[in-house]
């Protein structure tokens, strides 16, 4: 898909994520991969199937994969606090390395693409994700934030307070030098 999240660990640079519905890991180059997560998606079918049907000639390039993990972050001050976003409307971290999922998509977030999540270098419990819908003809900026490892979320735009409601986001990220200046970007 268009935005296969690839990451280093900022901790350990011999780590590196990549994701699919699932989270992959290496610890050594490459050789060897292992899943560290479940699938992360809806992994609903109907919106899996081949792009212009089933005809002689597919429309699809690989790109137009669906239910797949969209962005993943891993925590700057918290070693093994991960967080990933798909692009179906899910938000799930884990803060023991992988080992365990817990889904913390904000309660009444219409299904859209998670497109960035931005963790902050200021408190390992505060999150931002940018939401897009755009392709549902829905131009509103979904942004929303958390301080309590997602169990709790904000929307922090809705088209009433700075951004228009036309103007879909893509990214948002907080000021790594000044904790609640928040930065984003739209279409």
């Amino acid at each position: 898909q268009w935005n296969a999240p690839i990451l280093i660990s900022p901790h350990t640079p011999d780590v590196v994520y990549t994701t699919s519905q699932v989270v992959h890991r290496t610890k050594n180059g490459g050789e060897e991969w292992e899943v560290i997560s479940r699938d992360l998606t809806r992994n609903d079918k109907s919106k899996q199937g081949y792009s212009g049907g089933e005809g002689i000639t597919r429309d699809n390039t690989g790109v137009e994969v669906y239910s797949t993990i969209f962005a993943l972050e891993e925590s700057l001050i918290a070693p093994g606090q991960l967080w990933a976003g798909s692009d179906d409307g899910l938000v799930h971290v884990s803060r023991d390395n992988g080992s365990t999922w817990t889904n913390i998509t904000p309660p009444g977030m219409p299904e859209g693409v998670v497109n960035a999540i931005s963790l902050s270098q200021h408190d390992p419990a505060r999150a931002h994700i940018a939401v897009y819908r755009y392709r549902q003809a829905d131009q509103q900026p979904y942004l929303y934030q958390t301080n309590d490892y997602g169990r709790t979320w904000k929307r922090i735009a809705d088209g009433t307070n700075g951004i228009p409601n036309w103007h879909f986001t893509r990214v948002i990220r907080e000021d790594p030098a000044k904790r609640g200046l928040l930065y984003a970007g739209t279409e």
